[in-house]
């Protein structure tokens, strides 16, 4: 099992018509956006304009989930539905999308078949909260929306502040214990095998 924690230095923010983007995490680490050549990428995105349209990404399998504000996001032949924070759409990123609305986001794209779960983890504190993720994770992320959080993997304390993305390849323990002092939040991606 290998795990580290990534920080907002080690994030690239660039700037996209409706606002800003900021990738948290690439794979492989040679992979771009651009040349869609990932297998799994995690950013997140500030929505700045009233009224946006997603980029076409064909091959592309998104999930987004709000993190503050709140928007209505339309696929063209599918269907619209109105996203608060902690609500997740899943589509295909070949779907002619748009959103009328401002918010900041959180955003899972992959490539292949890859089964992917995405979900909060929200707590008013915790002592050695037992997370045990489902038995077929592969990886495991967990970004902080808020809070000073302690993640004990295998017996060893890391500290997750705010904006950080803790990183666990090959997870192979049954669980990992979640303590924190004071309310936090967690946006967990759950990639299975």
């Amino acid at each position: 099992m290998k795990f580290k924690i990534l920080t907002p230095k080690n994030f690239q923010t660039t700037n996209w018509s409706g606002g800003t983007t900021t990738q948290l995490y690439i794979s492989p680490e040679s992979a771009t956006l651009a040349n869609k050549d990932f297998n799994l990428r995690i950013s997140t995105a500030k929505v700045e304009a009233n009224e946006s349209t997603f980029t076409s990404l064909p091959g592309i399998n998104r999930k987004l989930m709000i993190l503050e504000g709140g928007i209505t996001i339309s696929h063209e032949d599918q269907y619209s539905k109105h996203l608060k924070p902690f609500d997740v759409d899943t589509f295909k990123g070949d779907w002619k999308t748009t959103s009328i609305g401002t918010c900041t986001d959180f955003n899972v794209m992959t490539t292949g078949d890859k089964e992917i779960g995405l979900y909060p983890l929200r707590m008013n504190g915790a002592k050695n909260f037992k997370f045990a993720p489902l038995l077929n994770c592969k990886d495991l992320f967990f970004y902080a929306t808020n809070g000073n959080i302690t993640v004990e993997i295998s017996g060893e304390d890391y500290l997750l502040q705010k904006g950080n993305l803790l990183v666990i390849q090959d997870f192979d323990v049954p669980s990992i214990a979640i303590s924190s002092d004071e309310a936090f939040g967690i946006v967990v991606v759950q990639v299975n095998k």
